[in-house]
């Protein structure tokens, strides 16, 4: 009876210290039931931000550092812009039947392809950057993923080895073959760019579905590059825009932007309302919402007309 007692206090006080955080600091008990549930070890949660983890995204396995501001995301929402991967994820379904062929240009740690490489027929990958590109290739094969192909170099419009600015370890998305786009980035050596035309011959990518984009401000030249795949394939694009006027390299106006494009294409942008957290987005026309005045940044979708009745303003179809 004795024993008893002891426990049912023992439980009682650890009820009321869960009721209390969940009161007073509901944040930091999630913080906590997430460390000790996804961390590789429980010694790790008590390092701050250095801690490595393991989560399940959409049934692949990967692995992360709490450091790096994008494993930060998926730590603790269970993916990185959870809103794009599920439009990418139902942009493939309703128009390629899961079918398609992917295209990850910046890919990173591999999250987007890992996560797509379940609703495409094919997944190649083009990233240039080593520090990262070692990670994704032990992910890949830790999951046993079969259908996607890594490509170690960047995209432009030249095949040439140019100036790389590495990112910090906060975030290291933010690596870039501009100087100036981030002040935390620094000189890291030069790395390859390969013309995305040329690219695509030379690896045999023989269709392009679905684009996803994400390289820091170099986006004009990726999209110089890749003019005779984008008017042969027609493919639906996401990417990240940065505007800078103060920036040679950015895009000035829609009418450049559109130029860079093959003929009948429209853009949306995924709207802010979108949801980090349940991975439902929003489109709305990027009218008055992209001001190439401003030093901005917005994910673009970018498709021909011929399939706007194929793509969902509001989403996702869970």
């Amino acid at each position: 009876m004795k024993a008893f007692k002891v426990a049912l206090a023992g439980l009682t006080t650890a009820f009321l210290i869960l009721l209390y955080f969940y009161v007073t600091d509901y944040d930091r008990l999630r913080r906590t039931y997430l460390c000790l549930k996804q961390a590789t070890s429980i010694a790790a949660c008590y390092r701050g931000d250095n801690v490595d983890f393991v989560v399940n995204i959409n049934g692949i396995r990967y692995e992360g550092n709490l450091r790096n501001g994008i494993d930060n995301d998926i730590f603790y929402y269970g993916a990185y812009e959870k809103h794009v991967l599920f439009l990418l994820r139902d942009v493939m379904r309703t128009v390629y039947a899961n079918q398609g062929t992917f295209i990850d240009i910046g890919a990173n740690t591999g999250q987007h392809s890992l996560f797509m490489s379940r609703y495409a027929r094919e997944v190649h990958s083009f990233e240039p950057w080593e520090p990262v590109l070692k990670r994704f290739r032990r992910m890949v094969e830790n999951n046993r993923i079969k259908n996607i192909t890594i490509h170690p170099y960047g995209l432009g419009d030249e095949n040439l080895k140019k100036p790389f600015f590495k990112p910090s370890d906060k975030n290291l998305g933010t690596g870039s073959f501009i100087e100036s786009f981030n002040s935390e980035n620094s000189y890291s050596g030069e790395l390859e760019i390969q013309k995305g035309d040329d690219a695509f011959d030379k690896e045999g990518i023989k269709s392009v579905s679905v684009i996803k984009m994400d390289i820091e401000g170099y986006e004009k030249f990726a999209l110089l590059g890749l003019r005779q795949s984008l008017n042969k394939h027609r493919p639906i694009m996401v990417f990240e825009l940065t505007t800078n006027p103060k920036s040679s390299v950015s895009i000035k106006s829609k009418e450049e932007l559109t130029a860079l494009f093959p003929e009948k294409y429209e853009f949306w942008v995924i709207n802010e309302k979108s949801d980090q957290a349940t991975g439902a987005y929003f489109l709305v026309p990027i009218d008055g919402i992209v001001r190439f005045e401003r030093h901005e940044r917005h994910d673009l979708v970018a498709y021909p007309a011929e399939r706007k009745s194929s793509i969902s303003l509001p989403g996702p179809k869970l």
